[in-house]
C-alpha cells in the first residue's frame, strides 16, 4: 500500500513534506491555519475566517477560505489535510503537524517525544518569518502561542538532560546541554549542567573552563556573580569529590503579561481625545517620548473602529525620495491583491513603484501640468487603496522623507475636499516621537492643526498611581511590591516599566528586595543592551546587519552578507524573536533598534556596510541604496557613480527637487575630494533642477 501521510512543519520556516519526498513551501495563511488547528483543535470556520481576513467583507473572506483549502488539497496531491464542514475545521488524520505533536507530547510530559517532534536540524519559532501586522487579533494569539512553544521546548530539554544523567548516558546529556548553552549562554541552570557533565565524563579542565565562561558572561551581561549552588558545584570539582544527583531547576521564562501588556491603563483621558477627534473627522497626531505606548494606543483605537491597517516610516527613509509612500502603497496592495488601478494612475505611481510598470518609458516631469498629473495620481491611488478602511495608523512619521510627507498631505487635503457623508474617508492616526519631526513635517503638522483639520494628542508618563494600576493589571506575583520603586526608576514610561520587570524576572530578582545596582533611572537602553549581550555572535551580527540595512532589510540578504547557512540563520532569527529584538524582519521597537546601532563599533559598521552593498548589488537594488552603503563604508569612489545614477534617474521620473538634492550631495563629495570639474558639472545639473522646481 502506498503511504499517503503528509508532514507539515510550522516551527521555523513553514513547509510541507510528502510521502514520496515531495517538498513545498507553505504560504502565510495556509501555515497559520494549520498551526492554529494544531494548537487549538477543531475550531469554528467563521472565527478562523475572520482571524485570517479581518478586513475583508464576509462573502469575500468565505471565498478566500474555500480557495485556501483548495490550494492545500492540491499541494498535497488531493489529500484532505484539513477536514471542513459547514461549521468547523479540523486537521485531517493524514497530516502530521510538528507543533501538534510537540503540544501532545508536552501535555503528556513525554519529553523525549516532544524533542523528537522538532526537525532534526533544529526548529525556529512558530511561523518564523511571517508578518501579521495586518491581522492584529491573530498577532496577539501568536504571541501567546510562541511563548507556550518556547516553554515546552525548554521544559523538555531540562527533563531529558536529567533523565540521561540519571541513566549515566552523559554523552547524550552533554549534547543537549551544549545546545541549551549555545541558545541561552546566560542561563546559569544550563551552565551548571554543562559544567557537571564535563566533569562526569572525566574532563575536569573542560568543566572549569565552562565555569569561567559562565562567570564571565554573568558578570558582563547581568552584573551578577554565580549563585551559591554553582559555586558549591565548582568547589566539589576542584576538590575532585563525588557529585550529588541530578540538578533540578529552570530558568525563569517571560510570561505573556509582560510580552503583551494592557494598553489602556492610565490612558483613558487620551482615549477620549481620540474619540473627539474621530467624531470631528480630524487627522489625529499622537506624540510622546519613546516607549510611551503611542503605537499600541493607536492600533487599539483603530481596531475598535472597524477595518484598519498599519503603515510605517523607517530609519533611513529620509535618504530616499518617496521611500515611505512606496512602502505604504506596497502594504495596501499586499492587503488588497485584487486591486486594479486605472492605467493613468498605475503609470504615474510606477515612478516610485517600478514593479507596476517601466517608468523609463514615461516623459519627465518638466511642467506644472506634468507634476499636477503625478500628484493627482497619488491622490487617486490612496483613495482606491483606502476604500473600506475605517482607520489607517501611520507609525514613526518622524522618519518620513520630505517627498512622501508632502504628497500625503496634498492627497489628504484633496480627499477631504471630495468626500461625502456616504463615503467617509478613513481616519488617519499618525504617531511620532516628541521633538523629532524634521522641519518640513513640523510645518505640515502645524498648518493642519491651525486650520482645524487635525489635532495633536500628547502622551505623557504615567503617574505613580497609574503605575500601580498598570503593575496590578499584569497579575505578576511579586511585581506589586516594586510598584513605587518602578514609578521612581522609570519615570512612569510604560516601556521602561515592562523592560525593567523583564530584567527582574530574568535575573531572579522579582521576589527579592529592589536591586541596589541598576542602570540610571529612566533609561531603558542599558537593560536592552544587556539583552543584546546575551545573544549569540551570529544573532547579534544579524541584528546589527538589520539595523544598518534599514528599510531594505530582508532575511534573504543575510546568508550572502554574513556567509552563513540557512539552518544557522533560522536559529539566529529564532533567538532574536525569543529575545524580542526582531519580530519577523523588523525591530520590536525603535529603542531596540537604537540599542543595536549603539552596539556596533565604527570599524565593524564599515565592514557590514560593505557586505550590504555587495549583497544589494547582487540583488539589483536601486542606486540610491547602494550609494548610501558605500558612503557609510567610507568608499567615496564607489559612492559617486550610484549617487549620480540616482540623480539622473530621478530627474527623468520624479519631481525635480529630489534630483537636485542628489546632485548637490554628489557635488559636495566631489569638492571634498578635489574633483572640481566634475563638481561643477554636478552643480550645473543641480541648478537646472532647481530652476524647474521654481
Amino acid at each position: 500500500m502506498v503511504r499517503s501521510e503528509w508532514t507539515a512543519r510550522v516551527l521555523g520556516l513553514a513547509r510541507l513534506e510528502g510521502p514520496d519526498q515531495q517538498r513545498a513551501r507553505l504560504e502565510r495563511r495556509a501555515a497559520t491555519l494549520l498551526a492554529y488547528l494544531g494548537l487549538e483543535g477543531p475550531s469554528p470556520k467563521a472565527s478562523l475566517t475572520s482571524l485570517l481576513w479581518p478586513d475583508s467583507p464576509h462573502a469575500t473572506a468565505r471565498n478566500n477560505m474555500r480557495q485556501l483549502l483548495r490550494r492545500l488539497r492540491l499541494a498535497c496531491g488531493g489529500t484532505e489535510v484539513v477536514e471542513a464542514d459547514a461549521e468547523r475545521l479540523a486537521l485531517g488524520p493524514s497530516l502530521r503537524l510538528d507543533v501538534a505533536l510537540l503540544k501532545s507530547a508536552a501535555l503528556a510530559r513525554d519529553h523525549a517525544r516532544a524533542l523528537a517532534a522538532l526537525h532534526p536540524d533544529g526548529a525556529g519559532p512558530l511561523l518564523s518569518g511571517f508578518d501579521f501586522d495586518d491581522c492584529p487579533e491573530l498577532a496577539r494569539w501568536l504571541d501567546g502561542a510562541r511563548a507556550a512553544v518556547e516553554g515546552w521546548v525548554r521544559e523538555a530539554r531540562e527533563a531529558e538532560i536529567e533523565r540521561h544523567t540519571t541513566l549515566g548516558d552523559w554523552t547524550a546529556a552533554l549534547t543537549l546541554a551544549q545546545a541549551w548553552v549555545q541558545q541561552e549562554p546566560e542561563s546559569e541552570q544550563a551552565g551548571r549542567h554543562l559544567i557537571r557533565l564535563h566533569y562526569l565524563q572525566g574532563d575536569r579542565g573542560a568543566a572549569l573552563t565552562a565555569f569561567e565562561r559562565l562567570r564571565s558572561i554573568l558578570s558582563r551581561e547581568l552584573d551578577v556573580t554565580p549563585m551559591a549552588e554553582t559555586l558549591a558545584l565548582v568547589r566539589q570539582i576542584e576538590k575532585g569529590t563525588q557529585l550529588p544527583g541530578p540538578l533540578a531547576a529552570s530558568r525563569p521564562s517571560l510570561p505573556l503579561c509582560v510580552l503583551r501588556p494592557s494598553v489602556l491603563v492610565g490612558r483613558e483621558a487620551t482615549w477620549r481625545q481620540l474619540e473627539d477627534g474621530w467624531k470631528a473627522g480630524q487627522l489625529l497626531f499622537i506624540t510622546g517620548d519613546p516607549g510611551s505606548g503611542k503605537s499600541r494606543l493607536a492600533e487599539e483605537f483603530a481596531a475598535s473602529k472597524g477595518p484598519w491597517m498599519r503603515i510605517e516610516g523607517r530609519l533611513g527613509d529620509q535618504e530616499v525620495p518617496f521611500a515611505a509612500q512606496a512602502r505604504a502603497y506596497r502594504s495596501h496592495m499586499r492587503q488588497r491583491p485584487g486591486l486594479t488601478l486605472p492605467d493613468w494612475v498605475r503609470a504615474e505611481v510606477s515612478r516610485i513603484m517600478p514593479e507596476l510598470g517601466d517608468p523609463r518609458g514615461l516623459p519627465p516631469l518638466v511642467s506644472e501640468v506634468d507634476e499636477l498629473r503625478f500628484q493627482d495620481a497619488q491622490v487617486e491611488a490612496m483613495r482606491l487603496m483606502n476604500l473600506g478602511m475605517s482607520a489607517v495608523v501611520v507609525d514613526d512619521v518622524q522618519f518620513w522623507d520630505k517627498a512622501s510627507a508632502r504628497t500625503f498631505t496634498y492627497a489628504f487635503m484633496r480627499m477631504l475636499d471630495s468626500h461625502t457623508a456616504d463615503s467617509r474617508m478613513p481616519c488617519y492616526i499618525d504617531c511620532y516621537r516628541r521633538g523629532e519631526l524634521p522641519p518640513y513635517s513640523e510645518v505640515l503638522v502645524r498648518r493642519l492643526v491651525d486650520s482645524g483639520l487635525a489635532r495633536v494628542i500628547d502622551i505623557g508618563p504615567l503617574s505613580p498611581e497609574e503605575v500601580r494600576q498598570m503593575v496590578a493589571s499584569l497579575e505578576l506575583p511579586g511585581a506589586e511590591n516594586h510598584a513605587d520603586a518602578l514609578a521612581r526608576y522609570t519615570g512612569g514610561n510604560p516601556l521602561y516599566i515592562i523592560e525593567t520587570l523583564k530584567h527582574l524576572i530574568e535575573t531572579g530578582s522579582l521576589h527579592k528586595d529592589w536591586p541596589q545596582r541598576l542602570p540610571p533611572p529612566g533609561r531603558v537602553g542599558p537593560l536592552i543592551q544587556r539583552r543584546l549581550e546575551r545573544l549569540s555572535p551570529l544573532a547579534l551580527q544579524t541584528a546589527q546587519l538589520a539595523a544598518l540595512a534599514g528599510p531594505q532589510f530582508r532575511a534573504a540578504l543575510v546568508p550572502g552578507a554574513l556567509e552563513v547557512t540557512t539552518t544557522a540563520l533560522q536559529s539566529a532569527f529564532a533567538e532574536l524573536e525569543a529575545a524580542q529584538v526582531l519580530i519577523g524582519e523588523r525591530f520590536s521597537h525603535d529603542l531596540v533598534l537604537e540599542a543595536v546601532l549603539a552596539s556596533i563599533p565604527p570599524a565593524a559598521a564599515r565592514v557590514l556596510h560593505v557586505r550590504l552593498a555587495h549583497a544589494l548589488e547582487r540583488d539589483g537594488a536601486p542606486p540610491i541604496h547602494l550609494a548610501h552603503h558605500w558612503m557609510e563604508a567610507g568608499e567615496v569612489e564607489r559612492t559617486l557613480p550610484y549617487l549620480l545614477a540616482s540623480a539622473q534617474a530621478d530627474e527623468q521620473m520624479l519631481p525635480p527637487e529630489q534630483a537636485a538634492d542628489h546632485y548637490a550631495r554628489a557635488a559636495a563629495l566631489m569638492e571634498a575630494t578635489g574633483r572640481h570639474e566634475e563638481a561643477a558639472r554636478a552643480r550645473a545639473s543641480e541648478a537646472r533642477c532647481r530652476a524647474r522646481q521654481r
